[in-house]
Formats: C-alpha cells, sequence, structure tokens
C-alpha cells in the first residue's frame, strides 16, 4: 500500500512539473509571436536609434521583427538571421495595420513599383564601385552603410542647442507605401549625385556638413523612416535636385540667394519631401522604358564581380534617366505638396515657419520678371511667375494657421542668420 502511494506521488509530481513546464512553454511562445510586428515598406534598419546613423540592411516589405527596446521614437529590432538594429518607431505596423508611434501622417496612399529584397552593405558597395568604374565618374560619395564625416552624436548634440522641437498639429501629405523601390537606389543615387557634384564643380566639406546636421533635424521632425538623408553643397550650380532615396546635392548659386538657416532648412525640407513621398520614383514608373529598368537590376542584383558588360548600355541609359527625371520641373501640385510638408517641419523643427516663403518672394523679387525658361537662377528652381504666386499664396495661409498655433504656445521660430553666414563661407 505504502509502495502504491509513494508511486502516485511521484506520478503526481511528475504530471505537475510537466504541466508547468508545458505552460511555460505556451507563455513563452505566445509571448514571443505576441512581440512579434511587421515593418512597413521601405523601413530601414540603423545601426543606433537616429536617422545619422548608417544602416545595417533594408528590410523586406512586412517582415517579422521582434522589438527589443524603444528610445525616443526608435526602436531597436532583430530581424531574421540574428540582425539587430534600430529603425523609426512609425515604421511598424501596429495590430490594427495602422503606422506605429509617432507618424503625423493621413492615410497613406499605396505605389506598387519594383518588387524589392532587402539589400546588404557588401552588395550596395561593390555595386557602387563597379558603376563609378564603368561611368567614370572619379568624385566619391558616401553610401548609405557609411558613417558621413564629421556626423556624431557629439556635433549633432551641439548643433541642435537652441532649436526646440515642437509637435505642430498640422496635416502633411501621407507617406508611400506599397513596394519600395529605395534598395534599387542605394547604389545608384549616390554614383549620380557624385556626377552632379563633379558637374557643380566639387563639393564644399564645412558647407556640407552643415546642410547633413539641418537635414538629419528636418529627417527627425518629419519622421521620414523611408529614406537616407545625405546633403552636398557644391561650387556652382543654380538648382536643388534630390535623387531617390534622399541624396540632395545643393547648387552654391542658389544658396548664395539665401539669407538665413531656416530658408535653407525650408529648401532642404522641400527636396526632403521629394524623397519622403516618392514624387521621382512614381515618376519614372511611368516612363516606357520602367520594364526594361526593372530587367537590368534583375540581372545586376545577380552579381557579385559586377561584370556587365552585355547590360553597360542599358545602365547608363537607365542612369540618364533617372538625372532627366530628377532635373525636371515637377507639377505645380507637386511641388505644393513639397512646400507644405516642409514648412510645416521647419515648425517642428523650432525654425522660423516663413523660411521656405521668405526665399521664394526673394527669388520671386529679383528673377520674377525674367521666367521665361532660359536657364537663370529662378529658373532652375522655379517653373513659372503664376505657379511662383500660387506657391506664395498657399503658403501665407497655411503659416497663418501654424503662426496662431504657435503665439499660442508663446514659441517664435529661429532664423539662426549669423551660424548661416559662418558656415556659408565654408
Amino acid at each position: 500500500m505504502s509502495l502504491f502511494l509513494n508511486r502516485n506521488r511521484q506520478f503526481v509530481f511528475l504530471s505537475l512539473r510537466g504541466l508547468v513546464l508545458l505552460c511555460l512553454i505556451v507563455f513563452f511562445v505566445a509571448s514571443m509571436t505576441q512581440a512579434q510586428q511587421s515593418v512597413r515598406a521601405g523601413a530601414l534598419m540603423r545601426q543606433g536609434p537616429a536617422n545619422w546613423y548608417p544602416l545595417v540592411c533594408t528590410l523586406d516589405d512586412g517582415a517579422k521583427v521582434v522589438v527589443k527596446e524603444k528610445k525616443a521614437g526608435w526602436v531597436c529590432i532583430e530581424a531574421t538571421g540574428n540582425r539587430v538594429g534600430w529603425i523609426s518607431s512609425n515604421a511598424l505596423i501596429s495590430s490594427t495595420g495602422s503606422r506605429g508611434e509617432g507618424g503625423g501622417y493621413g492615410k497613406d496612399r499605396e505605389f506598387t513599383g519594383v518588387p524589392k529584397k532587402g539589400v546588404d552593405r557588401a552588395a550596395v558597395g561593390a555595386m557602387i564601385k563597379g558603376l563609378n568604374v564603368r561611368l567614370g565618374i572619379k568624385t566619391e560619395v558616401a553610401s548609405a552603410y557609411e558613417p558621413l564625416p564629421g556626423i556624431n552624436e557629439r556635433s549633432i548634440n551641439q548643433f541642435r542647442q537652441g532649436l526646440i522641437s515642437e509637435e505642430v498639429d498640422a496635416p502633411v501629405t501621407a507617406m508611400v507605401t506599397g513596394k519600395s523601390l529605395l534598395p534599387r537606389y542605394l547604389s545608384l543615387s549616390p554614383v549620380l549625385a557624385a556626377q552632379q557634384i563633379a558637374a557643380w564643380g566639387g563639393h564644399k566639406e564645412r558647407l556640407g556638413l552643415y546642410c547633413n546636421q539641418i537635414l538629419f533635424w528636418m529627417a527627425d521632425r518629419a519622421g521620414a523612416y523611408n529614406v537616407t538623408p545625405h546633403a552636398y553643397a557644391t561650387e556652382r550650380g543654380n538648382n536643388a535636385l534630390c535623387f531617390p532615396g534622399g541624396w540632395i546635392v545643393i547648387g552654391g548659386e542658389l544658396i548664395s540667394v539665401i539669407q538665413d538657416e531656416s530658408e535653407l532648412a525650408g529648401v532642404i525640407g522641400h527636396e526632403l519631401a521629394h524623397a519622403v513621398f516618392q514624387h521621382g520614383e512614381q515618376a519614372m514608373s511611368k516612363e516606357s522604358w520602367r520594364l526594361r529598368e526593372a530587367e537590368v537590376f534583375a540581372e545586376l542584383d545577380e552579381e557579385t564581380g559586377f561584370e556587365y558588360d552585355e547590360d553597360i548600355a542599358e545602365l547608363e541609359q537607365w542612369s540618364a534617366s533617372v538625372i532627366q527625371t530628377v532635373r525636371r520641373q515637377h507639377s505645380l501640385d507637386i511641388e505644393l505638396t513639397a512646400d507644405s510638408a516642409s514648412t510645416v517641419w521647419l515648425a517642428r523643427a523650432g525654425y522660423d515657419p516663413e523660411g521656405l516663403m521668405r526665399f521664394l518672394k526673394r527669388l520671386r523679387q529679383q528673377f520674377g520678371d525674367s521666367l521665361t525658361g532660359h536657364g537663370n537662377l529662378s529658373i532652375a528652381w522655379l517653373n513659372s511667375r503664376n505657379e511662383l504666386d500660387t506657391r506664395i499664396t498657399r503658403l501665407e495661409k497655411q503659416i497663418k494657421k501654424i503662426k496662431r498655433k504657435l503665439k499660442r504656445k508663446n514659441i517664435s521660430g529661429k532664423r539662426f542668420e549669423r551660424r548661416f553666414q559662418q558656415n556659408k563661407r565654408g
């Protein structure tokens, strides 16, 4: 009898231990499943919790990730292949299918482009090197996987002293969702930006560093999770161009008309908006050669040694098409969208929200009567006198609403005239 009772006790003990173990396993699996979230199209994994950190990799549309840590609008995640890095919190898709924390945008618009897959540093670096050699480009531009000279936590914090970020409750056109084309441009855009920099007389390092500090701050206030911000200031050039993904080149002649940092930030924000909303990519997707582009990149994706003798003609044609599209004047609706977004971001970043409008008014005053389409400074960044008037009128109405909100908060945006003049000479 005693033996029987002992065996029963052992059986019950083992059963209870097994049940507890089973419960722990179920709880662990449930916790892991619950912690997994999906990422939005264009999500970029970085080495640290800020948009100035180099990339770790791009993430597939809808990729499952595990959130490990949260910090000031950024989340540390683990993706497939034990890849760990940081993404903007608004790049996560919540359980309801809406944007994660820190959105501030309206309803997303879907843009279907070339199907994408994750791209890593080695592939991009090798492709950039190969393209530079093939296209004969000597000026080098950092890839999204490399740190920019002079950009670090100390320099960023020092730059942002005196700038107060504000949550301005103003509508901004929604980001684009769907298939992201960014991985295709991580290799091509730096090469084409380098080509433009060389054509405009080379890069001014000190001024470029200053422009990058402004760009990173504006991108931060925009919540722009789908771009790789890079800014370059050149000796010459009467325009500002944004290559797909966020490589911005600002011409020296255009900068010569700017008088303070809020105006420069307005111009940079305008170009950033073209990258965030994929204006260039959408325009290029409508071109007749888009199918050939997909074929060329599919072939390049399979190459590791970059021996594309048979495809170099198509590659050069694609590069020329991208440059042509980037330089092409956008429609008035697109320019109004970029103006509006930049102005909201100016206010959120602590700048005078009139910066971009003030710059446009100066261009109208100096060059408005000569908007004839023959290549002077005003033509490079503006379409026509009538469209310029429309843009300024829209901004005046928008800024009145923004300033009423800022006045209630007893806040006045900064211009930083002296700091701009000091860096303008660099």
